[in-house]
């Protein structure tokens, strides 16, 4: 049984001036912040990457709100549609029951889901931190503050571009890869990962090296 109320689609305000076969990524997140702003620094040739607007409200910010935000937005066939959710609020006692239901039901619907264990912030973490300095921060204020101290301020509310250069997208994707290597629990993992990496990796699949920044093409080239 779908976990999904009957929404009527909202057409997606796609960008008129990109070419008609520019690729769609469809992003929704339990963040209400630093996903939109982190992947709205990076401008990748005949790639759009759409994160949907998350809610301040708290109550709307848990994983099956998430699935209906991301159901509710009109797409196409060809377009790819992603889940990125934390661990932190759904691993414990009752929760994971249905949070195991609604990334089932989302992988049946055709969409990826990207965990980070325990937060988003360990991906804008493995830009800039060893894979084995993050294995031991158990919750999102740790995580929080390693990043406070590595790039000597954070706010999620309003991520700097700079503290993310496209350069150091190559470093989080193999950083966080290799991480993933070694976590245990299958769909739910059990110590620190984070799967933005597959996002990525999906993002620059099916793109010519020319179109992409010297560190990705690389990237790219080594996995062909």
């Amino acid at each position: 049984m779908s976990l999904i109320k009957n929404i009527k689609p909202r057409p997606l305000n796609r960008d008129t001036s990109s070419l008609r076969d520019d690729r769609l990524f469809i992003v929704a997140s339990d963040d209400s912040y630093a996903p939109k702003q982190y992947f709205n620094f990076f401008r990748l040739s005949r790639v759009q990457v759409h994160v949907v607007e998350t809610p301040l409200d708290e109550n709307r910010c848990h994983a099956i709100d998430v699935l209906q935000r991301l159901e509710a937005i009109d797409h196409k066939e060809e377009d790819e549609r992603w889940m990125l959710l934390d661990t932190d609020h759904y691993v414990n006692g009752s929760h994971v029951k249905e949070f195991r239901r609604i990334i089932k039901e989302a992988k049946e619907k055709g969409i990826s889901v990207a965990l980070s264990k325990p937060c988003f912030e360990l991906w804008l973490l493995l830009h800039h931190a060893d894979k084995d300095s993050v294995t031991e921060l158990d919750n999102a204020k740790a995580v929080e503050k390693c990043l406070r101290g590595r790039l000597g301020e954070y706010n999620k509310t309003s991520l700097k571009r700079e503290h993310f250069p496209v350069e150091t997208v190559a470093v989080a994707y193999l950083q966080a890869r290799d991480l993933d290597k070694t976590v245990k629990g299958g769909v739910i993992p059990k110590t620190n990962t984070s799967r933005v990496y597959r996002l990525w990796e999906a993002i620059i699949a099916n793109t010519l090296p020319s179109q992409l920044h010297p560190e990705l093409a690389a990237l790219l080239a080594s996995k062909r």
